[in-house]
């Protein structure tokens, strides 16, 4: 806990540094006015986002029945994932911990098994980013990857490298972890198995298809807002800024706090836009996020409290 305090102060430093350069000269005013004139977009885009953490809550669900565990009431696994992403506000990582130790807590949900979904969820996350990353580099050429930092080159080193480890970890188990892992080691596998294991396939592929089909239309209707319908909001803007929020969310950063601007200032204004529009689209698009996170997180806390004292 304490190692996690130490990184996510460090993490703070540094994406509040980055939140400063990449703010440098914001509009105040035209934030404002957004908030003031284009309300309905902004909650469109509200509904969106909670239709997509809807929708995660529900695969989580099906991939802990999976295991053979007692079943989870989809209102637990919707208000547990609410505040751990809460917890990730503050304390990034600890949020995934967070949220199966309060399904341990509200449902006896064996801690070990919850953890293996949540690892195997966020394997299909990441498989899922990687497929619209090349979408986007196959559209707009490598050099898109230098904007973010990296190399074109670098990428088939890095696609080998998660190959490797994902060899490694399997030969290990075979010749060493399976005949002497402990029972927490067992039940981590067997949530894990969850990513093979849950039915029907078809269902678990939709909902992660529309998962990210929700945070895009989300990402859109702030782009509408903030342009007020204007040529800027296209829907390829929308899916670029979404691949590039997808990456900065998945930095060892506060709540994206930082990352999430520099990345996304980066990106739209290599798309054309001006860099006062971008600053103002990409500052109401982490807000409203981070909005609904707080007040989600806030609600699932109270019925957690609620929860526990009625089972009493």
């Amino acid at each position: 806990m304490k190692r996690s305090v130490i990184e996510s102060g460090v993490g703070l430093i540094i994406g509040g540094a980055l939140l400063l350069w990449a703010l440098r000269g914001f509009e105040w005013e035209g934030f404002i006015e957004v908030v003031r004139r284009e309300g309905d977009w902004l909650t469109v885009g509200g509904l969106c986002m909670i239709a997509a953490h809807a929708l995660r809550s529900w695969r989580w669900q099906l991939m802990l029945d999976s295991t053979g565990i007692p079943h989870v009431p989809l209102v637990a696994s919707w208000w547990a994932l609410m505040v751990g992403y809460l917890v990730n506000l503050a304390l990034p990582r600890m949020g995934e911990l967070i949220r199966c130790t309060l399904l341990w807590r509200w449902q006896t949900t064996p801690f070990a098994v919850s953890i293996g979904t949540v690892v195997a969820e966020r394997l299909i996350d990441i498989f899922t980013l990687l497929l619209l990353m090349l979408i986007v580099v196959g559209v707009e050429g490598p050099q898109w990857i230098e904007l973010l930092g990296f190399r074109a080159s670098h990428l088939p080193y890095f696609v080998g490298g998660l190959a490797l480890v994902g060899v490694g970890v399997w030969v290990s188990w075979r010749l060493f972890l399976r005949k002497r892992a402990a029972g927490w080691l067992e039940a981590g596998l067997q949530g894990f198995k969850s990513l093979w294991q849950t039915r029907p396939r078809w269902l678990m592929a939709s909902l992660s298809l529309f998962i990210w089909l929700g945070y895009w239309l989300a990402i859109w209707s702030v782009m509408r807002a903030c342009t007020s319908g204007a040529s800027q909001a296209e829907g390829w803007n929308a899916w670029v800024l979404l691949v590039g929020s997808g990456i900065a969310m998945a930095l060892p950063v506060p709540g994206g706090i930082g990352t999430f601007h520099v990345i996304g200032l980066l990106l739209l204004t290599s798309q054309g836009w001006p860099a006062s529009l971008a600053q103002v689209t990409v500052f109401t698009a982490h807000a409203l996020q981070t909005f609904l996170i707080l007040l989600l997180g806030s609600m699932g806390l109270i019925w957690g409290s609620w929860y526990q004292l009625r089972a009493r």
